[in-house]
Formats: structure tokens, C-alpha cells, sequence
């Protein structure tokens, strides 16, 4: 198949998603390793897949655009998981690959509906302010074995905090 082919191919959304739900699944039973091997791998490659073609739609949206916006830091949310290393346990593998998965799930939704918007109002917002943090924070990256985080920043405990605060809504009188 030569790059033009593979260019007019557009992205198996029912396959992608499918693999994203099977890691995401909380109705089941974890995979087992030599699965969640194969479940990552296949994860990654959707993601170098779609990531091209997100970024491109996405360039081609109003410069000032939300959409364009929120599609533009899923992508480099995107970049980022594939750049990270998954721990050498079992749960901090299951924790990488699910991170993969909801990558994948945002870039499906972007390369679906190009003016797909992540969280509205003050939660996209808060959601938003934390996408441009944690990238560039190393105390934020910083994860052990398990894929916990262990550094500690002030400003991406506050940032969580806000948005959690905002997908909740305002409090009831």
C-alpha cells in the first residue's frame, strides 16, 4: 500500500472505539497482561493513526475557535501518553493503557465531529487550564510504578480542585 492509499483510508472508528471500550470496560474483568500487551500496542498505533488526521481538521478551524482549541491540546495530550513509559506492574500498566483509551475515545470525538467541544462552560474552562499545566509540569508527570503520581504541585492540585468544583455546577440554594 503506498502513502496516497493509506491517505484516502479514512479511520476505522468501530474498530478504535471498540479497543478503547474493551480497556475502559469497568463491567469486566481486567485484561490479562499478555491482552493488555496487545490492547496498548493496538491503542498506540490508533493514536499515531488519528492524531494526523485530528490535527489537520483542526487546523483548518477558526484560529480562535474552541473547537480548534480543544482539539489542538487533545492531540498534544495525545503526543504526550504515547511518550510516556507504562510502570512495570500490572495495575500501572492497566493505568497507562487507560490513559491511552481516553485518548483515543477524545480523538475519535474530535476526528468525528470537527466542532466537537470537550467540556463546556466553566468546565471546559477549568479543563482547558489544566491540559495547558500538566504537559509542561514535571512534579504533574511524575508517576511511580503503579502510574500514580508522586510529585506534588500546588498549582495542579488547584487546578484539579477548580475543575472538579465546575463539573459539579453550582451549589444548590
Amino acid at each position: 500500500m503506498n502513502a496516497s492509499t493509506l491517505k484516502a483510508m479514512p479511520l476505522d472508528l468501530e474498530t478504535t472505539r471498540a479497543c478503547a471500550a474493551r480497556v475502559l470496560a469497568t463491567d469486566t474483568e481486567a485484561p490479562h497482561p499478555e491482552e493488555l500487551e496487545t490492547l496498548t500496542l493496538q491503542l498506540r498505533g490508533h493514536i499515531v493513526v488519528a492524531i494526523p488526521e485530528v490535527e489537520t481538521a483542526a487546523l483548518a478551524l477558526p484560529e480562535d475557535g474552541v473547537p480548534r482549541v480543544c482539539a489542538l491540546f487533545c492531540v498534544g495530550e495525545a503526543r504526550l501518553r504515547l511518550s510516556a513509559e507504562p510502570g512495570r506492574h500490572l495495575s500501572a500498566r492497566i493505568a497507562h493503557a487507560q490513559r491511552l483509551a481516553r485518548s483515543v475515545r477524545a480523538l475519535c470525538d474530535h476526528y468525528e465531529d470537527g466542532f466537537h467541544q470537550c467540556p463546556s462552560g466553566p468546565e471546559r474552562a477549568a479543563y482547558l487550564r489544566m491540559l495547558q499545566h500538566y504537559p509542561a509540569c514535571s512534579a504533574c508527570r511524575t508517576v511511580d510504578d503503579n502510574g500514580e503520581v508522586t510529585g506534588v504541585c500546588a498549582t495542579g492540585d488547584r487546578l484539579y480542585e477548580q475543575y472538579r468544583q465546575a463539573r459539579r455546577g453550582p451549589a444548590a440554594p
